[in-house]
């Protein structure tokens, strides 16, 4: 997220990007950003970024509670991140950081976009009592997937091991294969579309569904279905400002895991090249 003035536009509905890790949702919001019709679309969950920690400069919020406070400056002194729980902010404060959020980054069309992964929804939202609808306002649901499994868990054990999250990113660690932790990010995975899926059906929701192989075969055609959700029409499509970090090093992993552990094959099967 950007540390943007106050937009002034009244956010009417929202745009949530319901993701799992490395199922293109940074390609996708990219995308999205670059229309400035779609709502701004960034991590604003996600409490462990610069970009969060800017944002609470200029506009101070979240607030931390007295427990934040401590722990804070003890972190401090040990040249740790000055949090690492969404428990040291106060819950009233949180609720005026994410309305803030879309005071901040709707755009003129009204819609405020936000992107979320499973975990930073339960932890940060749910947890505490929250939902999407804290922002009063319809709520346009997309859910990103991947057909691949085993690409998906490849990349991301691949950037855990280099720190290298997007394009835009610099590795700074090698990566090296780890079939157990394939198979455990393979689980994590699971899970966390199971628990996507156990969401939608209990508030009765049918996202908008696209995946990580239809955008990078055609993000024309899929960007469209995306902003269609929110009831906005894109004369033209903006090209991503990130790149694939698939490569054929994934691609020699995966045959490497496959033809140790097989039973992953279904997992596997996909039109992506």
């Amino acid at each position: 997220m950007s540390a943007h003035a106050a937009s002034g536009h009244e956010t009417r509905q929202v745009l949530a990007i319901a993701s799992v890790h490395r199922t293109g949702s940074t390609l996708l919001c990219s995308i999205l950003r670059a229309t400035h019709a779609a709502g701004t679309p960034m991590e604003y969950l996600n409490i462990h970024t610069h970009n969060f920690t800017t944002f609470r400069e200029r506009h101070g919020v979240p607030r931390l509670a007295a427990r934040g406070l401590a722990v804070g400056a003890l972190r401090r002194l040990t040249g740790r991140a000055a949090w690492r729980s969404i428990d040291y902010f106060t819950r009233e404060s949180w609720v005026d950081y994410l309305r803030t959020a879309a005071r901040v980054a709707t755009t003129p069309n009204g819609v405020f976009g936000i992107k979320v992964h499973w975990n930073q929804y339960d932890e940060h939202m749910l947890r505490r009592g929250l939902d999407a609808g804290v922002w009063g306002v319809p709520v346009r649901w997309v859910r990103i997937v991947r057909e691949d499994e085993v690409r998906q868990a490849i990349s991301l054990v691949r950037a855990e091991q280099s720190h290298q999250w997007n394009s835009n990113m610099t590795a700074t660690a090698e990566t090296r294969y780890d079939e157990a932790a394939i198979e455990r990010a393979i689980a994590a995975i699971r899970a966390a579309n199971a628990s996507w899926d156990a969401h939608f059906a209990r508030i009765g929701a049918s996202p908008v569904r696209v995946s990580y192989e239809q955008l990078t075969r055609d993000p024309d055609a899929t960007v469209r279905r995306v902003v269609s959700a929110a009831g906005v029409t894109l004369e033209t499509v903006p090209p991503p400002q990130t790149t694939r970090q698939s490569d054929g090093e994934s691609a020699r992993w995966a045959e490497r895991f496959l033809a140790a552990r097989p039973e992953y094959a279904s997992r596997a099967a996909t039109m992506e090249g």
